[in-house]
């Protein structure tokens, strides 16, 4: 479904891989190496990614530091809506 390397650079992941895997589908992520990481494996990493792997952290419990890890990464990986350059007359530029 994706050309992204990394799991936690797609939305798809992030959003549907998540969901899926809350519902109890076993989720697997195909990394660029061909490695299949589990949702489980890719949560971890999440969580390694943001720094919140403590779990005495603020006593928040798994969910809860995945939550904040989502939305961290969610953040990164959202889609970010490029400009078109302005013409030479102070119009935007067609992009075909």
């Amino acid at each position: 479904m994706c050309a992204e390397a990394d799991p936690l650079d797609c939305h798809r992941c992030l959003l549907v891989g998540r969901a899926l895997a809350d519902s109890g589908v076993d989720v697997g992520h195909i990394l660029s190496s061909g490695q299949v990481l589990t949702h489980a494996e890719i949560e971890d990493r999440l969580l390694d990614l943001t720094g919140l792997t403590n779990e005495n952290l603020l006593a928040a419990s798994r969910g809860e530091r995945l939550a904040e890890a989502y939305r961290a990464r969610a953040r990164k990986a959202a889609y970010a809506v490029r400009k078109a350059p302005v013409s030479a007359r102070g119009g935007r530029a067609r992009r075909d």
